[in-house]
């Protein structure tokens, strides 16, 4: 999915000048986060904007969403694909550190937060702060969304497994609750490389779940077409 830019069935994502480009992570994520009764919506960290664009897809007009970035130049592109989308009227884009960004609170968060693999090396400063967990670390998005949040709003991320892993066992120690975790495997039979989470801070009963991406023949396998097919302009293959 690289390249300059990213066609989907009601939107289009020009990313030359992001550093994190549109990718699997974000597209299930936007995809499976359950977004009934929000009426305010928070992307932390939006890149390119498409969490909040897919978001806007999903959601009735009268919901707001604000998407929070750093990055200036991501913070650029991502209101020009605002702009250029159907949803420009209720999705903000705003410059800010959102370890400080102060709001009337959201009933969901979604993140796809920056991350760091140990041992991979990035050639491209922004892009290295961009994946650097440093820069907002799991602590600092946690305390962040639970400032930002309602009493009875969510938080939904996705990361890579063990990172995952972390962010629950923070998270609960931290006085979240998980809600629904679903594992997601590139390909059938793969090991799960990614895992999506859906935090509450009130008490609730956990949801396993588990998600294949794709057939052993490369298809998308008929579970993800499900999911995603909304946004998609050719899902078949």
């Amino acid at each position: 999915m690289g390249g300059h830019s990213f066609t989907f069935k009601q939107f289009h994502i020009e990313q030359d000048r992001c550093a994190m480009k549109v990718g699997t992570d974000s597209i299930v994520l936007g995809s499976w986060t359950p977004v009934a009764g929000a009426k305010r919506i928070l992307d932390i960290g939006t890149g390119t904007g498409i969490l909040a664009l897919m978001l806007a897809q999903r959601t009735m007009r009268q919901v707001q969403i604000d998407a929070v970035e750093l990055d200036k130049e991501a913070v650029k592109q991502a209101e020009e694909n605002v702009n250029a989308s159907p949803w420009r009227e209720r999705v903000r884009v705003i410059r800010h550190d959102i370890r400080t960004f102060q709001a009337p609170h959201y009933d969901l968060i979604v993140s796809n937060p920056p991350y760091f693999e140990h041992g991979q090396t990035l050639p491209d400063a922004s892009r290295q702060l961009a994946r650097h967990t440093g820069e907002l670390d799991q602590a600092a998005l946690l305390e962040s969304a639970e400032r930002l949040l309602t009493l009875f709003g969510k938080l939904a991320l996705v990361l890579p497994v063990g990172r995952g892993d972390e962010m629950v066992a923070l998270a609960i120690g931290s006085g979240w609750y998980l809600q629904r975790r679903c594992l997601v495997e590139t390909k059938r039979g793969k090991t799960p490389n990614l895992v999506l989470l859906l935090l509450s801070r009130k008490p609730v009963e956990t949801q396993e779940e588990q998600l294949c991406l794709r057939e052993t023949d490369n298809r998308y396998s008929s579970e993800f077409i499900a999911l995603a097919d909304e946004f998609y302009l050719r899902m078949s293959a």
